[in-house]
């Protein structure tokens, strides 16, 4: 777990599963409402979390739809009765979720539930006395999102430590996750925390300048 705590807002991130995913615990400290972010594969630790401090949860942030990141939404939704929030482009995704999560080798994943709040570009949601601002980055999937709040900018997978998301799968687009990245994540404030969907967190201004695939750094052309 990493913990951090500006004023109102503490984020722990938990590693879950074989596929070491990121689900991250959101606490607004003046409320004691929560959100978690990505509810992925054996991740009931977080619900655990969530029970032993005593935190109201408010919503289950999804960055985006693909099955690590969402396996154990049904659970976190029946258990913590939060609202799902996700972009309604990914939606097909989460739809199909036990038939793609079996498919990758993992099954077991319950039908997901519908999301209760489709989101938007530049939509705020508010989470006891924080505001979580939504940037949509689509490339990795097409709905994938960004939550950017306190200085932290929860990516999911469009951006890494020294590395960005895969652009090879069904829905993704290369020239898409650039602009994503450039216009969206690189536009922030240098010191604003990147906590991305697997790895490390790092910040905007090191992968502006040292990523090697997107930014100062850049010295791998992918091959689209």
């Amino acid at each position: 777990m990493t913990g951090y705590n500006p004023r109102m807002l503490s984020v722990e991130r938990f590693i879950c599963g074989p596929l070491q995913n990121n689900v991250y615990l959101l606490v607004d400290d003046t409320s004691n409402e929560c959100a978690v972010i990505d509810p992925g594969i054996d991740c009931q630790v977080v619900i655990e979390a969530i029970r032993n401090k005593s935190l109201t949860t408010r919503y289950i942030l999804l960055t985006h739809g693909h099955f690590d990141h969402v396996f154990s939404l049904a659970d976190f939704k029946r258990e913590l009765g939060a609202q799902v929030v996700m972009h309604p482009a990914d939606e097909p995704l989460i739809e199909r979720l036990s038939e793609v999560s079996a498919n990758w080798g993992f099954p077991g994943a319950s039908p997901a539930p519908p999301p209760d709040i489709e989101l938007a570009h530049g939509q705020r949601l508010d989470l006891g006395e924080t505001t979580i601002e939504v940037r949509h980055t689509p490339g990795h999937s097409p709905g994938q999102v960004a939550f950017i709040t306190g200085g932290n900018a929860f990516v999911g997978d469009t951006l890494f430590w020294r590395g960005i998301g895969r652009y090879d799968l069904p829905g993704s687009d290369f020239a898409a996750l650039v602009r994503s990245i450039t216009e969206q994540l690189y536009t922030l404030p240098g010191a604003t925390i990147v906590w991305p969907g697997h790895g490390q967190e790092t910040t905007v201004d090191e992968e502006r300048r040292l990523n090697p695939y997107v930014g100062d750094g850049a010295r791998f052309k992918p091959q689209i």
